[in-house]
């Protein structure tokens, strides 16, 4: 049986979800972690999302954009489409447009609850800078 490796031109994307990067307030004590991977030729990303301690049960994650200072962006990728429980996993095909978005940082995954409607948990995806190739 093969191996699934990731290509070397993966892209990884990161985010530390809190409440913090919310545009509106919330004071919530949970904390979590979104990795996306992207396979460059397929357009193809997979997820893994962590987190705990939500004031309330969780009602929709994903991935928005394209973000904007101070506002609330649209739902690009449903992150729970088989319903909720930390991790989160799945993967999805994007399109060229949320591909851009991606690329470009204009993306953040949110965690909403029924107590915050508009979001608990929110992080900016960043690029994570590739290892560098040892040398002897």
């Amino acid at each position: 049986m093969t191996e699934c490796r990731a290509a070397d031109d993966d892209i990884i994307f990161t985010a530390v979800l809190s409440d913090d990067e919310q545009s509106a307030p919330t004071e919530s004590p949970g904390i979590g972690f979104a990795e996306v991977r992207l396979e460059r030729e397929t357009l193809k990303i997979t997820w893994k999302v962590t987190y705990k301690d939500l004031t309330s049960p969780p009602i929709e994650a994903g991935l928005y954009g394209p973000e904007y200072v101070g506002g609330n962006a649209g739902l690009l990728v449903d992150l729970a489409p088989k319903g909720f429980g930390s991790p989160l996993q799945g993967s999805a095909v994007l399109s060229d447009g949320t591909f851009q978005y991606l690329i470009t940082t204009r993306v953040y995954a949110n965690i909403k609850t029924q107590k915050y409607k508009d979001g608990e948990l929110r992080g900016h995806l960043r690029r994570q800078r590739s290892k560098e190739p040892t040398t002897n």
